[in-house]
């Protein structure tokens, strides 16, 4: 979030980038399946801004790039119902925010008895120790930061910045 406001200052951002563009590349395309969930925000959110601000880092016809596409999307689709995969386990975010277990089906898990025993995973309850939006100054310069998302809504707000 701090580039994507600085970078509104600097017109060399992308030659910045681009000198780092193996380290970038390493740190971003990789599987979001083993990462915990504030970190594939992390990701998710960082890749957004590249994409965004130095178009010419990552090439979307880099076979790491579109496999980090179909694995994002693979997950947000089974969290979703309109894919299974009967590999797939773990945890993943549905559309709501909410972590959702994947069953041995592949479907997520969705019956009623399931989301009343398991309300206190399913609340966004955390949200009352998430930062508020402040406005920082800096040597003349204003700056707003946005108050922060529970991770799970951050991470599909990410998404759509990503595929925008």
């Amino acid at each position: 979030h701090s580039l994507r406001q600085f970078s509104g200052y600097t017109s060399s951002l992308e030659n910045l980038l681009m000198s780092h563009a193996s380290t970038i590349k390493r740190h971003l395309l990789r599987s979001l399946r083993i990462l915990p969930l504030p970190e594939q925000v992390s990701v998710v959110e960082a890749l957004a801004f590249v994409v965004d601000q130095a178009p010419n880092l990552i090439r979307f016809s880099d076979q790491p790039f579109l496999a980090f596409l179909s694995e994002l999307l693979k997950m947000l689709s089974i969290a979703d119902g309109e894919m299974k995969d009967p590999n797939f386990t773990g945890v993943v975010i549905d559309k709501n925010g909410h972590a959702v277990n994947s069953s041995s089906s592949g479907f997520p898990q969705r019956s009623p008895s399931v989301m009343l025993s398991n309300t206190s995973s399913r609340s966004h309850a955390s949200a009352i120790f998430l930062r508020g939006e402040f406005q920082l100054q800096v040597e003349g310069q204003h700056i707003v930061v946005p108050a922060e998302l529970p991770y799970g809504i951050q991470l599909r707000v990410s998404t759509l910045m990503l595929f925008r």
